[in-house]
């Protein structure tokens, strides 16, 4: 039915105060409106219950029951505002026709209204007329009706509005989020949304979950585990660029939401999702499962064994579901790296835990695979592994530099579907062995259009020619496309025209070990580059 088809008929209203439990009088036939005056406490409506405060109102339909607990020491005052709600037109028999009232559509319990001062203000003015306080020429049931209407329509609109405040209180949440450091006044955040201060609290815990000073004090913290995680600021420096003026009350905020102190949170071991897999071949390097993680098919074969030993739900490849990940568990951190989400992204992921975007080409592997170990603790174990492998990266430049100039140039050369792709010194491929462990150099169009860009560059075949180098690693990975292209490749005349080539010194490798940029991945790429070139030297 339409509004416009029933009558308001305001049929009483009552004052209240009182200090203990209180169960208001049973209404079969009408309708009630409760609204707080004072005080705090619990409101039971039929089966529904929610806490109350000043300046709350309530809805109310016949026959149900109404019951008013107040907080302890506190006293309640609060107006019972009873109507009736009549269909229109009248009958051939001159009755009023009663049917479903379309009040119903209000739906929750607790009524918005944008200006919760002034529908106090009408409801005085209302109870005045009604019990006579009221001037003579104000006491007139036809102005107690219109206060009435007044108070209605102030539901109506603030109702009609909530559509456009909830979209207006998304671009205030991601303000919020965007600006946690600075001093958000909610009287500004309200004005940004349009709306009055009391409402603007209302809905923000409406669209959000939690009331603004939670959730302004957990995205804080949460920024400050990140900070804490992957720099080595001190607490007073962390404290300010995360909104709070001294360390002292930062560590005292910090302990409250995480339960321990700053420091003690860092020494602690964390649950991760590690959603690339250069990191999870990191932690599984150190001996850490973690619950979710992204691996390559050469990792999850490699680690098999120890995956389907413990709870694990891999991800293959460096990309993942966003929205079901937040139906997982949550974890203590989680890492990626920065060249996989957007902003948006990032965003959405913070929201399920502190995330770490870890920078792939402003970090080497050494120093992304401390930063994880870090987090497990794990870092003497990492440590230990490193010197390893730079004793082993000595002993075979000693073995190798007897046979292969130290002057010599190398091209890395990846073939992936229909594509080829030049590679530098980071994003694996083992540009980080052959360019940074064994000082061998790329050739000077790598070092100049590829290691000072994005670290990768696509090229066709007739390219190549300005890339020669002394030696040519070919990386070719499993798929059918992939195999095809690279003997296509093989075949060209712009392949055997290569230095390399006609030396004797171009070596295929297989692209699914020598795609990571991880412990695991290096040590591989390592071992079958070190057997290649020393069988080419004998």
């Amino acid at each position: 039915m339409e509004i416009n088809s029933y009558c308001y008929h305001l049929a009483g209203m009552e004052r209240m105060a009182y200090e203990h439990e209180l169960q208001l009088p049973f209404c079969p036939d009408r309708y009630s409106l409760i609204l707080i005056l004072s005080g705090k406490g619990q409101i039971e409506i039929g089966r529904d219950s929610s806490s109350f405060c000043p300046r709350k109102l309530y809805w109310c339909g016949p026959g149900e029951e109404i019951a008013i607990r107040p907080a302890l020491r506190q006293s309640v005052c609060l107006y019972r505002i009873l109507f009736d709600i009549i269909r229109l037109p009248i009958d051939k028999a001159g009755k009023a026709e009663k049917d479903e009232p379309p009040v119903l559509a209000w739906g929750n319990r607790e009524l918005t209204i944008s200006d919760p001062g002034k529908s106090i203000r009408v409801a005085h003015d209302m109870h005045k007329i009604l019990c006579k306080e009221a001037s003579e020429a104000e006491r007139s049931f036809f102005k107690a009706q219109s206060l009435f209407y007044e108070l209605l329509d102030m539901i109506a609109i603030s109702c009609s509005d909530e559509s456009i405040s909830s979209a207006r209180m998304e671009d205030v949440v991601a303000y919020v989020r965007a600006h946690y450091a600075d001093v958000l006044p909610r009287n500004r955040l309200a004005s940004m949304a349009g709306v009055h201060p009391d409402h603007f609290s209302r809905l923000f815990r409406k669209t959000t979950g939690k009331g603004y000073v939670d959730f302004v004090t957990e995205i804080r913290i949460s920024r400050a585990k990140e900070r804490l995680l992957s720099t080595k600021e001190g607490l007073l420096e962390i404290a300010r660029k995360v909104g709070y003026k001294d360390e002292f009350y930062f560590s005292r905020k910090f302990k409250q939401i995480v339960g321990t102190a700053p420091t003690v949170y860092l020494r602690k071991p964390k649950s991760i999702f590690s959603l690339a897999c250069n990191y999870t071949a990191g932690l599984l390097v150190v001996g850490h499962v973690p619950p979710i993680g992204s691996v390559t098919p050469w990792i999850g074969q490699r680690y098999g064994n120890v995956l389907r030993s413990r709870p694990f739900k891999p991800i293959y490849w460096d990309t993942c579901d966003i929205r079901r990940l937040k139906e997982e568990a949550r974890p203590d951190v989680i890492v990626c790296h920065d060249k996989q989400y957007d902003a948006e992204q990032l965003e959405m992921l913070r929201e399920i835990a502190p995330t770490l975007s870890i920078p792939i080409k402003g970090m080497d592997w050494r120093e992304q695979f401390m930063t994880v170990s870090e987090l497990v603790c794990e870092a003497a174990k990492a440590r230990h592994w490193l010197e390893r492998y730079d004793a082993w990266i000595d002993a075979t430049q000693q073995r190798l530099t007897r046979h292969i100039d130290p002057r010599a140039t190398v091209l890395i050369v990846e073939v992936w579907a229909d594509e080829l792709m030049v590679f530098g010194d980071s994003y694996g491929r083992a540009g980080h062995i052959v360019y940074q462990s064994f000082g061998m150099s790329p050739p000077k169009s790598v070092k100049e259009s590829v290691m000072a860009g994005a670290g990768y560059q696509y090229i066709g075949k007739e390219q190549l020619a300005e890339y020669d180098a002394d030696y040519l690693f070919l990386i070719v990975h499993e798929d059918p496309a992939s195999r095809r292209t690279a003997d296509l490749l093989q075949k060209s005349e712009q392949w055997r025209t290569l230095k390399a080539v006609r030396d004797g010194r171009a070596y295929e490798f297989d692209g699914g070990m020598f795609y990571g940029y991880d412990p695991a991945s290096t040590e591989a790429q390592l071992q079958q580059i070190e057997n290649r070139l020393s069988d080419s030297s004998k």
